[in-house]
């Protein structure tokens, strides 16, 4: 496993970044959701800057803190977090609707913070209220589930998401832990604590499955840990620096066929790495 290449500096400008959180790669496109720079950027695959949209606000288009990206059928669902609502555009990032206002109720949020897509339905972290939420593709309210607390199936702010093989993956950044659950929200399974040892998390923010293999941004320990589905440890790489491989807290990934995006939020870029074997390297804090 290790490092690619990378793009991003700070500032406001085309391929400038001012708060990198959540990525998503379609049709050989990256969407990067920048959530202090109100916009979601587009990239190739090698990092060159295409396109952007978004700009402070409450109005159509707008976002305020947005903080994930997911995409299915060519279009793409942005979480606007401080907004309270999911906004839907196509790829062009032309408006086309949003759904979700601030609340407690079925189809409300408090400071929504990830999603994922799977088998047309729309899981949306709702960290504030504690639970996850199920949408149509339409936006239409599904189900639900979770409450405070730390018991099986309770969530003292859950962070992020990813949905594969009929699991569901949540992380929890109060209750530093993974937790797993049918998509019908039935507790399954959980691992982790606080710390910073092997399978021990300090704030996990974001997570992805990919190929049996479920990669957290364990993120004030600034580095990935990888997992088997059933939470055994397998690796970690990074640690605090803002040289390559290293980052200051890493936030919501995504993967590509071959590779893991992560966005390096507080060094200002995206770094990518391969995942097709696992290498063990003691000096990446591998093995």
């Amino acid at each position: 496993m290790g490092f690619k290449r990378k793009w991003g500096s700070p500032g406001s400008g085309d391929g400038e970044f001012n708060g990198v959180h959540g990525i998503f790669v379609y049709d050989d496109e990256v969407f990067v959701v920048d959530d202090l720079n109100n916009n979601v950027q587009v990239f190739t695959l090698p990092g060159t800057f295409v396109r952007k949209w978004g700009s402070p606000g409450a109005g159509d288009g707008e976002f305020d803190g947005p903080q994930d990206v997911a995409i299915v059928n060519d279009t793409v669902y942005v979480v606007d977090t401080f907004n309270d609502r999911v906004q839907v555009f196509d790829l062009s990032g032309n408006y086309l609707g949003q759904f979700g206002v601030a609340g407690i109720g079925d189809l409300e949020f408090d400071t929504p913070t990830s999603l994922d897509i799977y088998n047309n339905e729309i899981y949306v972290v709702d960290s504030g209220n504690d639970r996850i939420e199920v949408f149509t593709l339409a936006g239409a309210f599904v189900r639900k589930w979770g409450s405070p607390g730390a018991g099986d199936g309770e969530f003292s702010s859950p962070q992020g998401v990813a949905v594969d093989d009929d699991e569901v993956f949540v992380t929890e950044a109060v209750n530093d832990r993974v937790q797993v659950f049918s998509l019908g929200g039935a507790f399954i399974r959980k691992w982790g604590s606080l710390g910073a040892g092997d399978g021990e998390f300090d704030e996990p923010m974001g997570i992805v499955v990919y190929h049996g293999r479920v990669y957290v941004a364990d993120t004030m320990n600034h580095r990935i840990q990888v997992f088997k589905t059933d939470g055994t440890f397998i690796a970690k790489f990074g640690s605090l620096g803002a040289g390559d491989g290293e980052f200051n807290n890493p936030l919501i990934p995504a993967t590509n066929p071959g590779e893991l995006f992560v966005p390096d939020s507080l060094n200002a870029r995206v770094q990518v790495f391969s995942i097709g074997k696992i290498q063990y390297l003691p000096l990446m804090g591998i093995g």
